[in-house]
């Protein structure tokens, strides 16, 4: 039975969303590839008719979650102030839902410890996405390139920390970590 061009890619997105999800929940090393496609109601036999391998799959899941963290910022209303913009940014990132759902979240504090052990190709994936972040909250910054640049990947790196430290963390030493960099 031959599938069509629109199923196919509806299952790829499918796969790709529930691996996007489950990388981000349980980490690179603890989602196979059978683990991915349960997660999209397919059989682990048609993996390989959408990727050429685990680090493919990745890859493109990257992407995704990247897509929906960065977009916000990227296509940000022209009618709202750039400080504005920054300052919702930092409310959603730093925020107990946030924290609490690394599945739905940024995949930076869920997966950047992992990643240092990964691929080439993953790496440059992943730091594709982390530019994507840096420069759209750098729009939204004040000064010279290099200085909004700057002021974005030190704001990255210390919400990312936050989000990192919160989760591994419980009860009061996680919500000072949290309003702390919230009244940053």
């Amino acid at each position: 039975m031959r599938v069509t061009r629109q199923e196919m890619d509806a299952s790829h997105d499918r796969i790709l969303d529930g691996a996007a999800r489950l990388f981000r929940e349980r980490g690179l090393r603890d989602t196979s590839v059978a683990d991915a496609m349960k997660a999209a109601g397919m059989t682990h036999g048609g993996f390989y008719r959408h990727f050429s391998n685990k680090d493919d799959l990745v890859v493109e899941s990257l992407r995704v979650a990247f897509d929906e963290f960065a977009r916000p910022l990227e296509l940000r209303p022209d009618t709202e102030p750039p400080s504005q913009v920054a300052a919702d940014f930092k409310t959603l990132y730093l925020s107990d839902e946030h924290v609490a759902n690394p599945g739905l979240g940024c995949p930076m504090p869920a997966l950047g410890s992992d990643l240092a052990r990964e691929s080439e190709q993953i790496k440059t994936e992943f730091s594709a996405g982390l530019r994507r972040v840096i420069d759209a909250l750098a729009r939204c910054k004040d000064g010279s390139e290099p200085q909004r640049r700057a002021a974005a990947a030190r704001e990255v790196a210390m919400l990312v920390g936050a989000v990192v430290l919160a989760r591994a963390s419980k009860g009061e030493v996680s919500r000072l970590l949290l309003d702390a960099c919230r009244n940053e």
